[in-house]
């Protein structure tokens, strides 16, 4: 699993490998990252899913980098409310 925090949010991305053929599933998480003065815990904005349906990615990495691209557009929205 690979984590990054962005602005407000921390986005957490993996893959899982597909056992039928050996390619890859993209999936990420996107939690909002509170204030230093908050007592919330960091609340998923964005649940674990799989990212790109029906999308096989041929290495782990470019599972990666493709929910990485997901999780960037989902945040360029602004559709930001759980």
């Amino acid at each position: 699993m690979y984590t990054e925090v962005l602005g407000h949010y921390q986005v957490e991305l993996s893959a899982r490998q597909i056992i039928d053929h050996g390619g890859w599933a993209a999936f990420a998480t996107i939690h909002e990252v509170p204030d230093e003065d908050a007592c919330d815990a960091h609340r998923a904005i964005f649940p674990t899913q799989q990212v790109v349906d029906e999308t096989v990615f041929e290495s782990e990495e470019a599972a990666i980098a493709g929910a990485r691209r997901v999780a960037l557009a989902f945040l360029r929205s602004g559709n930001l409310h759980a």
